[in-house]
């Protein structure tokens, strides 16, 4: 009774086509190198793992399930991310602490619910589906503040707002994982953040990562 259409075509009367579908369920691809603000002083360049580009079919199917209310699209990412975890499983380690980039409480309740955590809890399980000792700690928190349309500049003063709480008795080696990467500021405000812990990043993993900004076409993300 209520109408659907693929958030990333268009294509009436289905959810997701299978053409839309497809790319998340392509390997992962290391995609640090298109994030300018990721580099984190004194540390080595932090390796991240990112599903699709933030393009094109790709870019309307996440802006849908974070900001248009698709929440039907909630176990679509959750089931890619957990198939993901397991191509990147044999370079983490036996062991990894999975640490969501932590969402803004706004954000959180306009939602329905808590994305990063989402795709946080479905990551260690696939990492578990491969014999990795993983597990989920919410170690982080954020400031007030909205990232939708704001710039590169306004994104990273946001992102040195978050700080870690509890749990930093905590020894291990970290899993971040976001939504989105777009500058890469908020993954190393969140890799900055846990430096006053025991908890040592060692990689970042999201769903999508925006191109580099020369490869950005006409009205895609910035």
């Amino acid at each position: 009774m209520v109408p659907v259409q693929c958030p990333g075509c268009g294509l009436r009367d289905v959810r997701w086509c299978e053409e839309c579908e497809a790319p998340w369920w392509e390997p992962p691809l290391r995609s640090e190198s298109a994030a300018p603000r990721l580099d984190v002083p004194g540390q080595p360049a932090l390796p991240v793992w990112a599903i699709a580009s933030l393009a094109g079919a790709n870019y309307g199917m996440v802006s849908a399930w974070k900001d248009a209310g698709r929440r039907d699209l909630d176990a679509f990412f959750a089931r890619a991310a957990r198939r993901a975890a397991r191509d990147i499983a044999s370079a983490l380690g036996p062991e990894i602490v999975v640490v969501p980039v932590p969402a803004r409480r706004s954000s959180t309740r306009r939602r329905g619910i808590d994305l990063p955590l989402l795709l946080a809890e479905s990551t260690a399980a696939g990492l578990l589906d491969e014999g990795v000792d993983a597990h989920v700690t919410t170690v982080l928190t954020i400031g007030s503040g909205e990232q939708r349309g704001a710039s590169a500049r306004e994104r990273w003063r946001q992102a040195s707002s978050m700080r870690a709480v509890g749990h930093c008795g905590e020894y291990g080696r970290v899993l971040l994982v976001d939504d989105v990467v777009t500058t890469g500021a908020t993954i190393a405000a969140a890799a900055r953040a846990l430096e006053v812990t025991f908890l040592t990043v060692g990689a970042g993993f999201c769903l999508a990562s925006a191109p580099a900004s020369g490869a950005r076409g006409s009205g895609q993300v910035s």
